[in-house]
């Protein structure tokens, strides 16, 4: 995949039209303020605490996309399952954050060029563009969590 490929699927997800059905925002818009801090007993988390998870992974992309080779996200630990703790209404918050990094992470993937894909993540055992990927699907799987979170929280 190319830098534009990756850079239009991201687009795609968040605010699109993907082929699985409602993009991320989409998704999110429609749920009701409440339900984003409800914990749901399947998976006694909230989405809140998917968002953060969500949010703690696009950080590290735009950290490795502006080269930064120190910051690291270690698996299971308090900095990839961050406690939700939103600022004023739950739902503004999250909208407005990843609003926030995905105009990083296109504004930042914009600068690079397709070699920079293959190159090693900083801390990992593969390359850019299974990183950049990576989120992608890490996007797409936690969405449809968040949809599922929803249907259970419905009365």
């Amino acid at each position: 995949m190319t830098i534009e490929q990756l850079t239009q699927k991201f687009q795609e997800i968040y605010d699109g039209s993907p082929w699985h059905g409602a993009s991320l925002m989409t998704l999110l818009s429609s749920i009701p303020a409440e339900h984003f801090t409800k914990i749901v007993t399947p998976g006694k988390k909230s989405m809140a605490h998917l968002l953060e998870h969500m949010l703690a992974w696009r950080q590290l992309a735009i950290e490795v996309l502006k080269g930064n080779k120190e910051y690291d996200v270690p698996i299971n630990s308090d900095k990839d399952w961050p406690i939700p703790k939103p600022v004023g209404d739950a739902k503004v918050h999250y909208l407005s954050k990843l609003s926030e990094s995905q105009e990083s992470l296109l504004s930042l993937l914009k600068t690079k060029n397709d070699d920079w894909l293959q190159e090693q993540t900083p801390n990992r055992s593969y390359n850019n563009a299974y990183l950049i990927q990576g989120i992608v699907e890490h996007d797409l799987y936690h969405s449809g969590q968040i949809g599922i979170f929803n249907s259970l929280l419905k009365d």
